[in-house]
């Protein structure tokens, strides 16, 4: 997916997670096939192929990111359990797969009220760099926030 002008990559992250579970909705539920429309007598089919078209060329698009996008997770998970922080990307897990509030969260751990939003955005600074590589380096303020953020929180 194309990354748009003016965002950053910790950005486009942020936006991704807060969309995770409808994009996987999308994927499980799109119209790309004239066999999945109920009564095709009402429509005109064939002019319909080429917007059918664009719809598999969507959903194909969103299923490579939602593999990208699981493969950094899983890399993340990994990275966070080998250095003691995996109740950091439970949280994260939790907020954005499964629909969690940082109150709930803080309320399971028994941790304080904040500390759930400081974890996730330690893990979404490190997902960005699994998601954009270089690219999320690219910009200098990002790299002092990311460093900012590791040294503070990590």
């Amino acid at each position: 997916m194309k990354q748009e002008k003016g965002k950053t990559p910790i950005d486009q992250t942020m936006l991704y997670l807060e969309n995770y579970r409808e994009m996987q909705r999308y994927v499980r539920d799109a119209v790309s096939e004239v066999d999945q429309v109920g009564d095709t007598d009402k429509y005109n089919i064939s002019a319909e192929k080429a917007y059918l078209r664009s719809i598999r060329e969507c959903r194909a698009e969103t299923i490579i990111w939602l593999e990208h996008m699981d493969k950094a997770l899983n890399s993340l998970r990994e990275d966070a359990d080998a250095t003691g922080e995996g109740y950091k990307y439970d949280a994260l897990a939790a907020v954005y797969i499964e629909g969690k509030t940082y109150a709930d969260i803080a309320r399971e751990t028994g941790c304080g009220k904040n500390s759930p939003k400081k974890w996730c955005r330690v893990m979404i600074m490190r997902l960005s760099i699994k998601l954009f590589g270089a690219k999320a380096l690219d910009n200098g303020a990002n790299c002092a926030e990311i460093e900012d953020n590791l040294s503070k929180t990590g």
